[in-house]
């Protein structure tokens, strides 16, 4: 057991605090849009606070770590492109403003507002099934994290994941949106203080020089250029750029914080700024991982290239290289900061994730249909429990996927792809809406099962390069798109504009 008695009792204190501010942000919650957005009241400094806690959790440390350890300093291309993605999106309003300005709650909404009902229904299901799918390799390792850094013994992985999954169901479920916001600043302070502490100790213990000849040694210019890297190269760059274009505009967990904004001028603010704060986000775990293969890469070299970590004797995933490291290098006291801090970023990753998806789940994919049987119209409390059952839904599916589901390759390019089955239509199609007036109908059908076909197929069937099945997602859908629009029967609906 790695954890001294004043590790659990930090741990146990952040822990109670959290379950406190889910039971009481309950009776902050009057009506569906606090329980889906905050009442649209969030102001910019918690409107960062909670997007940058949202898109940074330990899955997020844990992935970038590994590509770091596999790619070296060459893996900083894809936390350039993503933060200068948002600050361009940030800076320029680029679809976020014109969707704040339809006051709407989930992202699908839009689809019903420019195209139709029936196309807000495939949208809901291609959206869940993405992002729940995308979610489900997180409790696993998660779980994985938490079993090394505090020495608990992985046959306990399972409960592990259990009691982080029920955590984060209790405030979320109680809550809502008011309770993950209050939690999300508070977890977006205390991971900050553990990142900072676990690169200082990091950088410091494999030291600098170490770094650099290590990567320069094992991979050559590959671990310094991206281009000269074959687990990059052009088509993975372009595809980058497109996908975090898609994601800023586009992801349900992203938007739903533009959409909990007090006016798109503030939208915007929050997503220039926290597009500085994801320059770090990506960076800093990379170089963990590259300074756990300073220190731990002594193994066989694999087929990516990279040397396997050994710890005491014993070759273990390149994923588990950086929770080693830190369950080696932190003393008693600040190991159970920084694992505190990683609870605090899985737990506001994760129930953000969960009122994502289970909002999509209900709001896109339930109720329309009830719509569409004819069925009346539901209150809003009753639109709330719907959402806290489908709540409960997603997070058996993420434990089950979670369990069974044999995650090969980078956990990123898994992450990458997933969200890439709704991330290209839905892109695409939302753009076309609000930038081209031929866009219609049938373009949007076309764009958005074109894209999913273009990332399920090629990837999970045909076991094509990721890179290339990314970017045939997105060039299927802007072709489904066009010719969908030019071939179909012409409509341009007034978009509802609404406070």
């Amino acid at each position: 057991m790695n954890f001294a008695p004043v590790d659990w009792v930090i741990v146990a204190v952040y822990l109670t605090g959290s379950l406190l501010i889910g039971v009481l942000a309950k009776r902050f919650v009057g009506d569906l849009s606090d329980f889906l957005v905050a009442g649209r009241e969030l102001g910019l400094h918690v409107g960062i606070a909670t997007l940058a806690a949202t898109e940074i959790g330990t899955i997020t440390f844990m992935y970038f770590a590994e590509l770091g350890y596999k790619a070296g300093f060459a893996a900083f291309c894809t936390a350039a492109i993503s933060g200068s993605v948002m600050i361009i999106v940030g800076r320029t309003g680029f679809v976020i403003s014109r969707l704040r300005e339809l006051s709407l709650m989930t992202v699908p909404e839009y689809f019903e507002v420019k195209y139709s009902q029936g196309l807000r229904i495939v949208t809901g299901i291609l959206v869940a099934v993405g992002g729940i799918l995308n979610m489900g390799v997180f409790l696993k390792i998660e779980g994985q994290f938490l079993t090394i850094v505090s020495g608990i013994d992985g046959k306990y992985l399972v409960a592990v994941m259990t009691a982080i999954l029920l955590l984060e169901l209790v405030y979320t479920v109680l809550g809502g949106m008011v309770s993950v916001v209050i939690t999300d600043f508070l977890q977006y302070v205390l991971l900050s203080v553990a990142t900072i502490l676990v690169s200082i100790y990091a950088v410091r213990s494999a030291g600098w020089a170490n770094i650099t000849h290590k990567v320069s040694s094992v991979m050559g210019m590959a671990g310094w250029n991206p281009l000269a890297n074959p687990r990059f190269g052009w088509t993975f760059l372009v595809w980058q750029v497109l996908l975090w274009f898609a994601a800023t505009a586009c992801w349900q967990t992203t938007a739903m914080r533009m959409f909990a904004t007090n006016g798109p001028k503030t939208a915007k603010s929050v997503m220039t700024w926290t597009g500085v704060i994801f320059l770090g986000r990506g960076m800093l775990p990379m170089l963990w991982g590259i300074c756990a293969l300073t220190l731990f890469g002594t193994g066989p070299v694999g087929s990516d290239g990279s040397p396997a970590p050994v710890v005491g004797g014993h070759v273990i995933a390149p994923i588990e290289a950086m929770p080693a490291m830190i369950a080696q290098l932190l003393g008693p006291g600040v190991r159970g900061i920084v694992v505190a801090g990683m609870l605090a970023a899985t737990m506001s990753v994760n129930s953000s994730y969960l009122l994502g998806w289970s909002s999509v789940l209900s709001q896109d994919v339930i109720l329309p249909i009830r719509s569409k049987l004819g069925k009346g119209a539901l209150s809003s409390k009753s639109q709330i429990l719907i959402n806290r059952l489908a709540n409960v839904g997603v997070s058996l599916f993420v434990m089950f996927w979670g369990l069974y589901y044999p995650l090969s390759g980078a956990a990123y390019t898994y992450l990458n792809i997933t969200g890439t089955i709704f991330l290209s239509g839905a892109f695409v199609s939302v753009v076309g809406g609000l930038y081209w007036s031929r866009a219609n109908l049938a373009g949007g059908y076309a764009a958005m099962l074109a894209g999913a076909t273009g990332a399920i197929v090629p990837f999970f069937f045909l076991h094509w390069n990721p890179n290339s099945a990314g970017f045939c997602a997105f060039g299927m859908a802007f072709v489904g798109l066009v010719l969908g629009s030019l071939l179909g029967k012409s409509s341009a609906p007034e978009l509802r504009t609404a406070v």
